[in-house]
């Protein structure tokens, strides 16, 4: 358990460093605590300076040195119901960069608990960096063709990984459910907390939604809270990210609160980097000195940067962003 912030260092397309040393059986933060000690910093940034703007950024990619960003909140909840329900492994779902069975894999080996992560996809001859990092932590893989992981969620799927692991406790993709968004609502408390005079807008990026829907339904009536999605999708469908995010609040007891999502920043869709989105997350970083990582955060940015230029927010607004970590998946980009 790291009670400081430790700075994750995942430059360009290496392989970085080795993983962290954990320690079994380590109790963690709980979200609120973890929420307290990461630190909300000014950004600096031409385009919100321009616009009128006071843009804060809650480095969340602070958080943990193994389990950054709100990859920590969102398997909070679900790590301690498995060691309540005395679950002896934990199995979900994940592509072969996913920040999410990263940080399974990592947490998992630092609670004790074993861990089983279906990967999207046939086996390739050389495992990603995160997927090297994931069995260094003792992660079991288990890769589907994709038609079968479309079917992840279904009973019979279920049952056949039942079959072949034995008994284990679900964690759903991203960890993007109810649980996953109750660990999230902690994020808002420390936000409020942390903003001297009070903050307007909340804005993070969305894969799932739970994030956002966990913060949306903990921040006061007025505070809009803002999604960007990094998913290109057809909205109004059953599946759609809005109705996710809105099923969500639901469960939570939380339909009235105020969320707007952002759809046209996704870059081309999920892991997409045109060369717009490049210029963009280059020239920031070397501004500002914080490193983004190309599928989450620098869309966020780059979303909520060309929306200030255009007019779209009052004068003197207080926005507050926040970095949900993912570095380690810049190994699976060329940035250098």
């Amino acid at each position: 358990m790291l009670r400081t912030p430790v700075q994750c260092d995942y430059p360009g397309r290496g392989l970085g460093p080795p993983p962290p040393v954990l320690t079994a059986n380590t109790d963690l933060l709980s979200p609120q605590q973890a929420a307290a000690q990461t630190p909300l910093q000014p950004i600096d940034w031409p385009d919100f300076t321009a616009a009128g703007l006071q843009v804060f950024i809650k480095r969340e990619d602070l958080v943990d040195a193994a389990c950054s960003g709100n990859k920590y909140y969102k398997l909070y909840e679900h790590l301690r119901l498995a060691r309540g329900q005395g679950a002896r492994q934990i199995l979900s779902f994940g592509g072969a960069y996913s920040n999410h069975i990263h940080a399974l894999a990592a947490m998992g080996q630092r609670l004790g608990l074993a861990t089983i992560g279906v990967i999207r996809g046939e086996r390739p001859r050389q495992l990603s960096p995160t997927l090297r990092d994931a069995e260094a932590w003792g992660m079991r893989l288990d890769f589907l063709s994709r038609a079968d992981y479309r079917e992840k969620h279904t009973a019979a799927l279920q049952a056949r990984l039942a079959q072949r692991w034995g008994e284990f406790y679900c964690v759903p993709e991203g960890g993007g459910d109810r649980l996953g968004a109750l660990g999230c609502r902690a994020l808002a408390v420390g936000i409020l907390t942390q903003v001297p005079g009070g903050v307007d807008h909340v804005c993070v990026p969305c894969g799932t939604g739970a994030t956002l829907a966990g913060i949306a339904s903990a921040l006061p009536a007025q505070v809009l809270a803002h999604g960007f999605a990094v998913l290109k999708e057809n909205p109004g469908g059953e599946d759609s990210l809005e109705a996710r995010i809105t099923a969500i609040l639901k469960e939570l007891g939380a339909t009235a609160a105020r969320w707007v999502l952002h759809r046209d920043f996704h870059g081309g869709g999920y892991a997409k980097f045109p060369p717009d989105l490049r210029a963009f997350m280059a020239a920031f970083e070397t501004h500002t000195g914080i490193f983004l990582d190309p599928v989450y955060t620098a869309k966020m940015l780059w979303g909520l940067s060309r929306l200030a230029s255009l007019g779209k927010f009052e004068k003197r607004a207080r926005i507050v962003v926040i970095h949900t970590g993912g570095l380690q998946g810049r190994r699976g980009f060329d940035l250098d």
